[in-house]
C-alpha cells in the first residue's frame, strides 16, 4: 500500500508540475499539455528514473481518464454544425484511410515487424491502421479554441473528421478484431447506436422541470445535482456497452452527445458553471494521469534494446499519419468546404481571385488551407494511446510496436497542430488584406 500511494504522490507531483513547465515554455513553444505530460511521465517511469513502481491504482485511474476524455469529446463537440453532407463526407474520407492504412499496417506486419506468437500480420496490420486513422479531437480542440478556428473552413472540416476519427477507429476494431467479432458485432453496435438516437431524441428537450429545479438548487451547494448527472451519464453509458461488448471509449463518447443535449436549454450563465466545474474534474484530475500513465508504459528499454530498427518505425507511422490520414483524409473534403483550389470558377475578370459559391478565394489561401487541415486530421493521441494499448494487451502487438505507436502519436501532436493554426492564421490574414475581403467568409 506504501508504494502505491508513493507512487500515485509522484504522478500527481508530476501533474502539478506540467502546466508550470508548459507556462514557461509556451513563450518559445507551443507544446500540447498532454505531450508533456506523457513525456514526463516517461521520465519518472521504469524506462528512465523508475520513481514510479506500482501502478495498481495509478491505472485504474487512467482508465477513468481514458472513459471522460472521450465523453468530453463528445460534451464539447457542436454537432449542429457538422449535420448532413459534410459528416457524410467525412465518413467516407475515413473508410477510404482505413482501408489504405490497414493494407500498409499488413505490409509492416509482415516485413518489418518480428512475428508475434498467437496472431496474424493481418490482425497485427488492423491495430496499426485503426491507430493510424484516428484524429485527436480531444488534444487539438482546445488548441483550436483558442485561436478561434472552429468557425472556420479549416476548423468545420476538422471538426467532422474529427467525429469520425475520434471513435470510428474503436467501432473497426469491435466489428473486426474484437472479442464480439461475430456476425453478431454489427448487430450489437447497430443496437446500441439506435439505442443512443433514441435517448438523444428524449434529451434535445432538455432536463425534466424537478431535474432542472434540483440543478439550479445545489449549483453552489453540497449536492451538485448536476456535476453528479453528468457522472453518472457517463459511468452508465460504459457500464452498458462494456455488458453488450461495445467499447468503452465509445461509450463514453455517446454519453457526452446525450449529456450536452440535456443541458441544451439550460441557462447560459448556469450552463457556464456547469462547464467550469465538469472540466475541473476532467482536466483536473483524471487526464493528466491517463497521459502520464502512458508514458509509465512507454517501452522505451524495449525500443532501445531493438536498435535503430526499433526507432525507425516512431518516424515511419509518424509519416503514415501524415500521408493516409492526414493528407488523404482531408482530399476528400476539399471540393465540398471550398479548401480545394480546384473548386469551379465563376465567370471572373482576368486577373480576379478563384471564388467557391460566388466568394473570393485569395491567392495562396487555398493550399495553405489545405496544408492546415491535413495537418490537423492527421494529428492523433489519445485513441493512438488506446489501441496501442488494446493492441498489446490482446497480443496483436508487441510492447515495442505499441510504444512505436504511441511515439508517432507524440510526434504528431507535438508538431502538427503548430504548424497548421500558424497556416490557417496567415490564410486569415491574406483573405482580409484581399481585395474582396467581404466575399471571404467562414462557410
Amino acid at each position: 500500500m506504501d508504494q502505491i500511494l508513493i507512487s500515485l504522490a509522484i504522478v500527481m507531483a508530476v501533474a502539478v508540475v506540467a502546466p508550470l513547465i508548459s507556462a514557461v515554455v509556451s513563450r518559445f513553444l507551443r507544446i500540447p499539455i498532454a505531450v508533456l505530460e506523457m513525456s514526463l511521465g516517461l521520465l519518472v517511469g521504469p524506462g528512465v528514473l523508475a520513481l514510479v513502481t506500482d501502478r495498481t491504482l495509478i491505472q485504474s485511474i487512467a482508465t477513468i481518464g481514458a472513459w471522460f476524455l472521450f465523453y468530453g469529446a463528445g460534451y464539447e463537440t457542436d454537432f449542429s454544425a457538422m449535420k448532413g453532407r459534410l459528416l457524410t463526407t467525412a465518413t467516407g474520407s475515413w473508410l477510404l484511410c482505413l482501408a489504405l492504412s490497414i493494407g500498409a499496417g499488413v505490409l509492416v506486419a509482415t516485413m518489418l515487424l518480428a512475428p508475434v506468437a498467437g496472431t496474424t500480420p493481418l490482425v497485427s496490420g488492423i491495430f496499426i491502421g485503426a491507430a493510424i486513422t484516428s484524429t485527436g479531437l480531444g488534444t487539438i480542440l482546445p488548441m483550436m479554441r483558442d485561436a478561434d478556428e472552429i468557425d472556420t473552413r479549416v476548423g468545420r472540416a476538422v471538426i467532422a473528421s474529427g467525429i469520425v476519427g475520434q471513435f470510428a477507429p474503436l467501432i473497426a476494431l469491435a466489428v473486426l478484431v474484437g472479442r464480439f467479432a461475430t456476425p453478431w458485432a454489427l448487430l450489437f453496435h447497430l443496437i446500441y447506436f439506435a439505442a443512443i438516437a433514441g435517448l438523444c431524441w428524449i434529451a434535445r428537450k432538455g432536463l425534466p422541470r424537478f431535474a432542472a429545479t434540483a440543478q439550479t438548487a445545489t449549483l453552489d451547494a453540497g449536492g451538485q445535482f448536476g456535476i453528479r448527472m453528468q457522472l453518472f451519464i457517463c459511468f452508465a453509458a460504459v457500464a452498458l456497452g462494456q455488458l453488450i461488448g461495445i467499447n468503452v471509449a465509445i461509450g463514453a463518447f455517446c454519453a457526452g452527445i446525450i449529456a450536452q443535449m440535456l443541458l441544451g436549454k439550460t441557462p447560459t450563465g448556469e450552463r457556464k458553471v456547469i462547464d467550469r466545474k465538469l472540466k475541473s474534474i476532467i482536466y483536473g484530475a483524471f487526464l493528466p494521469i491517463f497521459f502520464i500513465n502512458a508514458g509509465l508504459t512507454f517501452d522505451l528499454p524495449g525500443i532501445m534494446a531493438q536498435g535503430a530498427a526499433a526507432f525507425a518505425l516512431i518516424p515511419l507511422f509518424f509519416i503514415m499519419k501524415l500521408i493516409l490520414r492526414g493528407i488523404v483524409g482531408s482530399a476528400t473534403l476539399s471540393r465540398y468546404t471550398g479548401l480545394s483550389s480546384k473548386t469551379p470558377l465563376n465567370n471572373m475578370p482576368d486577373g480576379e481571385a478563384p471564388t467557391f459559391r460566388g466568394r473570393v478565394v485569395p491567392a495562396g489561401v487555398a493550399w495553405r488551407e489545405r496544408a492546415s487541415t491535413s495537418l490537423l486530421v492527421g494529428t492523433g493521441l489519445a485513441a493512438v494511446i488506446m489501441i496501442a494499448q488494446m493492441g498489446y494487451e490482446s497480443g496483436a502487438l508487441t510492447s515495442v510496436t505499441a510504444s512505436a505507436l504511441e511515439g508517432a502519436g507524440m510526434m504528431t501532436a507535438l508538431i502538427f497542430p503548430t504548424i497548421a493554426l500558424n497556416l490557417s492564421r496567415q490564410a486569415r490574414v491574406l483573405a482580409a488584406s484581399s481585395s474582396h475581403p467581404e466575399h471571404y467568409k467562414p462557410l
